[in-house]
């Protein structure tokens, strides 16, 4: 397993090295300017239509269990639809490559189209991601945030007249600057630019330096704008002190592995199932929208980003059963693959998340119910989001330095490491014969598979 590639060095680096603190500016600005879109398009689909406000992370901090259904709601299902529509139709009319989650197109345009990202996916996936989450779609901020960004370091790399390997690098950046933004990750994200390439834990060491400088400059960037706490806030008690707890978090990695092998599983069948229909793309959208509305009358829980449930998750408030937590974290699954698969517009790093977080407080739920009270439910949540996107997307590094930068939960990183290894291990063996063995589908083996490295001396 190659654990670190270190090609040759960029040509420019001080010149490279701007250009990132550049990129880290815009990627920050950037990332502003779509949560701005995005709560306007929340208030204008979701509330207008439906008259649902999603939970946020500041009103669950104050919440005691995951707010329930109340009777059903016919206007999820036209909101939904909707959205689905206004988003298929930007789509397929102006810029096809915007559909599905942004990061992959990000990691396609490294390996297989030489940096390039046409200037117009970043007006049509702002502006269709911004619509397909705020009527309800189930998708993140993300993946959109990631193309965008990356979308503007291609743009510059071409205004600027740089060479192919210099665009690429670009785009890495600027997917690295977007993402610290999204998620006050600065470290973790600069990670997962590099490695979110491959699926076999190799990455792109020479781009560290340059993803490192980008992300920490969009994250103080984005701080000005939002402040500077974590996303989420998990509780001081949360802690690792008892080493039999490891059993527990054990046992979790390999629920998770389990999980992380279904969800791309099922995201790709479905995407397949949708391309085969014989219907214009344009309306595909709106089916899914249809279909994740529909569910949502019964689980309006599921509904949009769910950072504020993730929160109640981490915090070990969710005040649930565990049948109900683990339809939840099933039913995630299934309409993040309706809302993005039907061709959505929309990250899939965050409906992970929750996926994780809803399985690690069942598991925890659970034990309580064994009365083995030890088994704390905020720390198996926390970790549970770690495990799951970690093997689902085969980004394992990235991934738990993300969730403790997310959470502030550092003093659950030696618990993390053994599930999240656990989890990508399991993961890589259940899908070690499927087509889609990853989340991200641009993935490549390692830099033996890429078209860059593949026929040039020492790319190994």
């Amino acid at each position: 397993m190659t654990l670190l590639h270190t090609h040759s060095s960029y040509q420019r680096p001080v010149h490279m090295f701007g250009l990132s603190l550049l990129m880290g500016v815009i990627g920050g600005l950037g990332a502003v300017l779509f949560l701005r879109m995005l709560d306007l398009a929340q208030v204008w689909m979701l509330g207008a239509i439906a008259h649902v406000e999603p939970t946020t992370v500041m009103q669950a901090m104050s919440l005691h269990a995951i707010p329930h259904a109340g009777a059903l709601n016919w206007w999820i299902p036209l909101s939904t639809t909707l959205g689905g529509l206004i988003s298929g139709v930007l789509v397929y009319t102006f810029a096809p490559e915007a559909e599905g989650h942004g990061t992959d197109g990000a990691v396609k345009a490294y390996h297989q189209l030489g940096g390039y990202i046409r200037g117009r996916v970043i007006v049509v996936k702002s502006i269709a991601s911004a619509v397909t989450i705020g009527s309800g779609g189930v998708a993140g901020r993300e993946g959109p945030t990631a193309q965008i960004a990356a979308g503007v370091g291609s743009l510059i790399g071409r205004l600027l007249n740089l060479s192919e390997d210099e665009k690429r690098l670009m785009v890495l950046t600027g997917m690295a600057a977007g993402l610290s933004a999204i998620f006050k990750s600065p470290l973790g994200t600069a990670i997962f630019a590099v490695e979110v390439l491959y699926s076999s834990m190799a990455f792109d060491g020479r781009a560290l330096p340059y993803t490192l400088a980008s992300a920490a400059v969009g994250f103080a960037t984005v701080c000005l704008f939002t402040g500077w706490g974590t996303l989420f806030t998990a509780p001081s008690s949360v802690n690792f002190d008892a080493p039999v707890e490891l059993l527990w978090y054990a046992l979790l990695g390999v629920l998770s592995g389990v999980m992380a092998a279904i969800l791309p599983t099922v995201f790709y069948r479905l995407r397949d199932g949708f391309r085969a229909l014989p219907i214009p793309n344009h309306v595909k959208p709106a089916i899914g929208g249809l279909i994740v509305g529909i569910v949502g009358m019964f689980a309006p829980q599921i509904l949009a980003g769910g950072y504020g449930v993730m929160q109640l998750a981490v915090q070990g408030t969710v005040g649930a059963g565990v049948l109900f937590l683990l339809a939840l974290s099933l039913l995630k699954v299934l309409t993040l693959s309706m809302t993005i698969g039907s061709g959505g517009s929309g990250g899939v790093f965050a409906p992970s998340l929750f996926v994780g977080a809803l399985l690690g407080a069942a598991l925890g739920t659970l034990m309580h119910h064994l009365g083995i009270t030890d088994a704390p439910i905020a720390g198996l949540a926390l970790v549970g989001m770690a495990a799951v996107f970690g093997g689902a997307a085969r980004v394992p590094i990235a991934t738990m330095v993300m969730v403790a930068e997310m959470t502030g939960g550092y003093k659950l990183m030696a618990p993390t490491m053994l599930a999240v290894v656990i989890s990508f291990l399991l993961q890589v063996w259940l899908t070690r014969k499927a087509r889609y063995p990853s989340l991200y589908e641009a993935q490549l083996p390692g830099p033996e598979h890429s078209p860059i490295y593949k026929n040039t001396p020492g790319a190994r």
